[in-house]
């Protein structure tokens, strides 16, 4: 892979200039040699952290620009040492540890390893209480259900012409049919296999 030589050292640049200005600036506000270099550290370490996940990026740079500023302002003593300026100095490195473990807890879900899945299958749910359904024969399940001309809807108990096919499936099931199996096997409405019901019931 090739690298960018280039670009990394307008990186180092960069950093090493802003560093200087911001650890100018922190002893300026009255921060001793050692914790002055805690805010270069800080600053420069957040930038690289947001250029890494690129989130805070334009944040990261104005943060930069206004450190950088107002350092080379105080230095030409054109900005006066004043309570703002020491209170916004001393706010970088709470400011920088907060972002910092924000844009940490963001990147931290792409890392993690996958959750373990469950190779067993849920068990199924048991299946809601049904009916009793009434044997039929066999041999007329397996039968393909045959299309029987159309029969009129309005038909008299005593005179209808399916009175004989719905007494042979009464004879073949030892009762009297049920008003599906009438409707199914009969091809008629339900009115008319109530009133055959009722004829084979008498």
């Amino acid at each position: 892979m090739k690298r960018d030589f280039l670009g990394y050292a307008a990186l180092v640049a960069s950093l090493v200039g802003t560093a200087s200005a911001e650890y100018g600036l922190a002893l300026a506000v009255g921060f001793g040699p050692w914790l002055a270099a805690c805010v270069p550290a800080a600053l420069d370490i957040y930038a690289l952290r947001a250029f890494a996940s690129k989130r805070d990026v334009p944040a990261v740079v104005a943060a930069l620009i206004a450190v950088n500023a107002c350092a080379h302002l105080v230095a030409a003593g054109l900005l006066p040492v004043c309570i703002p300026l020491v209170v916004g100095v001393s706010a970088i490195a709470p400011l920088v540890l907060y972002r910092v473990h924000a844009l940490t807890a963001h990147s931290a879900p792409r890392n993690a390893p996958a959750a373990d899945v469950p190779t067993t299958a849920p068990a199924p749910e048991p299946a809601p209480a049904e009916r009793p359904v009434v044997p039929t024969p066999v041999t007329a399940a397996r039968q393909p259900a045959r299309s029987a001309p159309a029969h009129p809807a309005i038909a008299s108990d005593d005179a209808d012409e399916l009175l004989a096919e719905a007494r042979a499936l009464a004879a073949r099931l030892g009762r009297t049919p049920p008003l599906r199996m009438l409707q199914a096997e009969l091809s008629i409405g339900q009115r008319r296999a109530q009133r055959l019901q009722a004829t084979l019931a008498a």
